[in-house]
């Protein structure tokens, strides 16, 4: 007859076991544990970067595009610590005809005409913003010629060099057949090309020219902007179409989202995660604040989450000259 034998785990065999796991235990909290943290470090600095150059592209894309003259920055703002900066992009823009420029002075052609009413002139090439042009007929839009003293803030009437809102039509000129060739293109008058020709549904007396024969095109709905850095709550946040009768905002520039003219914008978080933001202008126009058009903008942000903190800094060249 055979005898059952007992089943179980001697006491030296568990204590073998226990080490075993224990040895484990110490190695996966040696080795393993720290890989896995590092690799949310590295993935949650990923993110802030992220999310800081995202916000210092957006801004910089405003700056570049903006009147000459209309970016206007402040380092005292309401509520906070940090920095306002107002702004009034554009979506397009061309050289306007004068007298006496070259393929101007053919025949048909129409020169803007400076410190008198005028609505119709051509300009040397074509837009190119596909929406301005296809909403062209409507009233959505404004044309700047000269801000060199930053009035389209403040100056209305006869002073202003903002347009109001206007009806624009747009033309091909010189093209005189059903076989026009598009803007740009070699036109059927010799030694001219096919440009665009401006109406204007409003005459308007633009006081000053601009230099290099610059024309600007304003979208009315969605300026001015305004981006506010508040280091306090932690925001970056952008403001838009605050608009305030013909000219855009008061003399002071806006710094207090719930105070006028802000209060009536839309606020749209850029980032958050701020812990330190500032900016410079290389230039200003006067004592205003205002950067001057051909000046370099340098703004710094700092975002911090869970111990992991980020710091970038960014210059942008104002582009847009008068």
């Amino acid at each position: 007859m055979q005898v059952a034998r007992s089943r179980g785990f001697t006491l030296i065999e568990a204590i073998v076991v226990i080490a075993v796991l224990g040895i484990v235990s110490v190695s996966f909290g040696i080795f393993i544990l720290p890989a896995i943290k590092a690799q949310q470090d590295v993935a949650r600095r990923a993110e802030l970067v992220d999310a800081a150059e995202g916000a210092l592209r957006r801004m910089a894309r405003d700056v570049r595009i903006a009147v000459p003259n209309s970016v206007r920055l402040t380092n005292t703002i309401s509520g906070g610590s940090g920095f306002a900066l107002e702004m009034i992009p554009t979506v397009d823009g061309a050289r306007y005809c004068t007298a006496g420029t070259a393929d101007c002075d053919i025949a048909g052609a129409n020169v803007l005409t400076i410190n008198a009413a005028d609505t119709i002139f051509d300009v040397l090439g074509c837009f190119r913003d596909t929406a301005f042009l296809a909403a062209s007929g409507g009233n959505a839009y404004r044309m700047v010629v000269d801000n060199s003293d930053t009035s389209i803030y403040t100056a209305t009437g006869a002073a202003a060099v903002l347009t109001p809102v206007v009806t624009v039509s747009l033309t091909l000129f010189p093209g005189t057949s059903a076989t026009t060739p598009a803007c740009g293109q070699a036109s059927l008058t010799a030694n001219s090309f096919n440009r665009h020709r401006v109406t204007l549904g409003v005459a308007h007396t633009f006081p000053t020219g601009s230099p290099r024969q610059r024309v600007f095109v304003v979208q009315d709905a969605v300026v001015p902007v305004t981006y506010i850095c508040n280091q306090t709550a932690g925001t970056l946040i952008r403001y838009a179409g605050y608009k305030n009768g013909l000219a855009y905002s008061t003399a002071a520039q806006p710094t207090d989202p719930v105070a006028a003219p802000l209060n009536a914008a839309t606020g749209r978080e850029v980032t958050r995660n701020v812990t330190a933001c500032s900016a410079t202008g290389s230039e200003t126009v006067g004592s205003t604040g205002t950067i001057e058009g051909s000046a370099v903008l340098t703004i710094n942000l700092t975002l911090a989450q869970s111990g992991e903190t980020v710091q970038l800094m960014k210059q942008v060249q104002l582009d847009n000259t008068q």
